[in-house]
């Protein structure tokens, strides 16, 4: 049959070369197969990936694969899961060929919480450091975390302990009102740009839960006051439908000893006139 074509792995018939092929087409299929492998790792010039157990401490990582990696080169991938958790920075050594360090995709020192015991952890050598790519350090946080930056978040988040957020964070709904249930307040809250609403209370409640203005306009005596100027001294009587201002009780008394006094003087005369 005629010999097949391929490029990469993909191209592969898995049923070639077949019993009835020429030995002579050998060396054909030798020289295909090298094509599909430099196509398929281009650009890599030395291994592609190195899986290993993991022994070591957390700040020096150590792997021995089964079949000993001869150099360092750009682009040599790692997959392993470290024994220890992360405590802050730590290297890599594979075959005994030197420790190097690792750094994360910033190009930063990792941090405590970064690399979690026992999952799996994804490196790349970019010539001088190991890089997080994938793995412990993009999947699990703990621990206070610190985000700079502008900070897009879509679907939804959980997020346990602390977040410490520098700039901004937007995402569905970020600045629209959202609806908390069960929250405790503590120290000095700053609403003073804020329209702050709340459900008015009947009157004469008596809690520690927030007035309306709507409750404080209705629980106020003001609004029903009559006038006060021209009134002072005096105090406030109603009839049972309005507010009036009156006098007090001494003054009262005095007044009305006073009025009757005024109309004994003006009916006596008439009597013995």
């Amino acid at each position: 049959m005629a010999l097949e074509t391929a490029n990469y792995i993909n191209d592969l018939t898995i049923t070639n070369p077949t019993a009835s092929d020429p030995k002579s087409q050998g060396d054909d299929h030798i020289r295909m197969l090298k094509t599909v492998l430099k196509e398929c790792f281009a650009g890599f010039t030395g291994a592609v990936i190195v899986t290993a157990a993991e022994t070591g401490t957390a700040a020096a990582h150590v792997l021995n694969p089964a079949t000993a990696l001869l150099a360092y080169t750009t682009g040599l991938l790692l997959l392993y899961r470290p024994v220890n958790a992360g405590t802050g920075s730590f290297t890599v050594n594979v075959s005994g060929l030197g420790a190097k360090p690792v750094k994360t995709l910033l190009g930063a020192d990792p941090t405590a919480g970064d690399v979690v015991a026992s999952q799996p952890l994804l490196l790349m050598y970019d010539g001088t450091n190991f890089v997080i790519i994938a793995g412990s350090e993009t999947l699990l946080r703990t621990g206070n975390q610190t985000m700079t930056g502008n900070l897009t978040m879509v679907g939804n988040q959980l997020v346990t302990g602390d977040l410490a957020v520098t700039g901004n964070l937007t995402g569905p709904a970020m600045f629209s009102k959202g609806n908390v249930s069960g929250q405790t307040w503590t120290g000095a809250q700053d609403f003073t740009s804020a329209a702050v609403t709340a459900s008015t209370k009947t009157a004469g409640t008596a809690t520690n839960e927030v007035a309306t203005c709507a409750f404080v306009v209705a629980q106020a005596f003001s609004p029903v006051l009559p006038g006060q100027a021209g009134n002072a001294g005096k105090v406030l009587t109603t009839d049972g439908s309005n507010a009036s201002w009156g006098l007090t009780p001494l003054a009262y008394c005095i007044y009305t000893i006073i009025s009757k006094e005024q109309i004994w003087q003006q009916i006596f005369p008439l009597f013995f006139h």
